[in-house]
């Protein structure tokens, strides 16, 4: 091998080992989907009237929802506790449906999962839950009042087809 041969293949091997010892490409960044979950980061007192129905009876229920930002800053993690089985929950923007999504499950065993969208102030959640051995089909609607309150409202798909409201409450954030 000649001296150009050998200096041509040590220059490649020492630009190659260069170009793999640089610095990976940053990875993805939460978009501004996924900003907008920020809003509910911090801790809320939820206040809700609940609807005789036939799996309860009417009353008032008061819990407490802490929610925490995700690996990330992809998804909001959130424990709800108080006057209902703890509800512990994941929601996250997925940018290939272009719909945020939620998982959840509580210490009452109902397992659930849903779709949401924005519009405006308002958050509309298409939800499916796993209640006493049945499937049943939910819509939440949430309207964001201001930085510290949002009102929430779920209805339940009855056996006609219409949305039953089961409850309305208020949330209030009580720390950051």
């Amino acid at each position: 091998m000649s001296i150009r041969s050998s200096v041509a293949v040590i220059l490649i091997c020492g630009f190659t080992a260069l170009s793999l010892a640089q610095a990976p490409p940053e990875g993805a960044k939460p978009g501004p989907e996924h900003k907008k979950l920020e809003y509910f980061l911090g801790t809320w007192k939820v206040e809700n009237e609940i609807k005789a129905n036939e799996y309860v009876p009417a009353g008032k229920g008061v819990t407490t929802a802490t929610v925490t930002l995700g690996p990330g800053g992809f998804c909001v993690e959130s424990r709800a506790e108080g006057q209902i089985p703890r509800t512990d929950g994941i929601i996250a923007y997925d940018s290939d449906a272009k719909v945020y999504t939620e998982f959840y499950a509580s210490s009452a065993g109902l397992v659930g999962s849903g779709t949401g969208t924005v519009n405006g102030n308002t958050w509309t959640w298409m939800i499916e839950d796993k209640l006493f051995g049945k499937t049943v089909k939910g819509k939440t609607t949430i309207t964001i009042l201001s930085a510290s309150q949002y009102t929430s409202k779920y209805e339940m798909l009855d056996a006609n087809g219409r949305y039953v409201t089961l409850t309305e409450g208020t949330a209030t954030k009580v720390a950051p």
